[in-house]
């Protein structure tokens, strides 16, 4: 299999309208499926059908293991993840028809395929919302979906999926991340079934899942929740005068992580504070998923206590 790292920055039965647009419609129920039993996606459907972002496909069953369409899929990611419609500038009369030749525009699903296209999901102008979705597109458009939300970090460790050797890059950097992040789950033999049909109840996890993840790690500016590090300044003599700061951050996800000194401030009270960053691994190199630390040194006058400062947050002391 080509061991294709991703990069973090990183892209036909019909089913009656009646029934799809009851799966997927928005409105809330107090109660539960009854065909949800002993599913272990049990508790996470309820909880977004609680939500009103899914619904049955009648009154009290879910259909766990049925087939996914294109229409409900795309559903499913577009009011998961809370994506919003966003007109292009000088133009907010957009219609999913100017994308789509087979999505109608008074379809219960129109909306959603054209928020999804405004935010970036690479939908094909002939896709047919009634086809069904696959485990692999599925997660490639729910890997954009997450993108489109803003930047978030991810441990770069590469995950060996056994039956992916014929999938995109494209695709298998968006199966890096879901796996990463604990989104998506391989089989016991490493597999992901990418070409299976992707089932209402992998599906409801998984837009579950990583509808968490979006609350818990991309905060409403866009930008990813501030990290904490474990950091220590170690003073030793130098030389005449002078004085070595060993700075070290110790929790860092793997030694592909790196340190930088980005400045230092010298204060009236003998306190000089160094503000650091932690540095990004190598995109084109595969790292073990091994606890760090990453260290680097500077010199301050004699006579002065040191404070080490994350530019984006976390604050320690040296220790002599």
């Amino acid at each position: 299999m080509k061991k294709s790292l991703f990069i973090s920055n990183v892209k036909t039965m019909t089913i009656a309208c009646g029934i799809l647009a009851a799966s997927l419609s928005f409105g809330a129920s107090a109660f539960a499926f009854s065909d949800l039993k002993g599913d272990p996606a049990e508790a996470k459907i309820n909880s977004l059908h609680k939500e009103g972002i899914i619904n049955g496909v009648d009154k009290d069953k879910f259909a766990p293991k049925s087939k996914v369409s294109f229409a409900q899929g795309i559903q499913f990611i577009v009011g998961g993840l809370n994506l919003s419609p966003k007109p292009e500038a000088g133009n907010s009369s957009s219609k999913a028809s100017d994308y789509f030749d087979k999505v109608n525009d008074k379809s219960w699903y129109a909306s959603a395929f054209l928020t999804a296209k405004q935010n970036g999901l690479s939908l094909d102008r002939t896709v047919d919302p009634n086809g069904t979705i696959t485990r692999a597109q599925f997660a490639h458009l729910l890997t954009q979906a997450l993108q489109s939300k803003g930047n978030f970090p991810v441990t770069l460790m590469y995950v060996d999926i056994k039956d992916g050797d014929k999938l995109s890059t494209e695709v298998i950097n968006s199966l890096q991340i879901l796996l990463n992040t604990h989104i998506a789950t391989l089989d016991k033999n490493g597999n992901f079934r990418p070409n299976d049909a992707i089932t209402r109840s992998e599906a409801a996890a998984m837009t579950y899942d990583a509808a968490a993840f979006a609350k818990r790690v991309i905060v409403s500016n866009g930008s990813p929740t501030t990290p904490t590090y474990e950091t220590e300044v170690t003073l030793t003599k130098a030389g005449e005068g002078v004085n070595k700061a060993t700075l070290t951050v110790n929790n860092l996800p793997h030694s592909g992580y790196g340190l930088v000194i980005e400045r230092i401030e010298f204060g009236k009270d003998k306190t000089a504070v160094i503000y650091f960053n932690v540095t990004a691994p190598d995109p084109g190199k595969m790292y073990a998923q091994v606890i760090s630390k990453a260290s680097v040194v500077t010199y301050l006058p004699e006579g002065y206590k040191a404070i080490a400062k994350s530019v984006s947050g976390s604050t320690s002391s040296a220790t002599q």
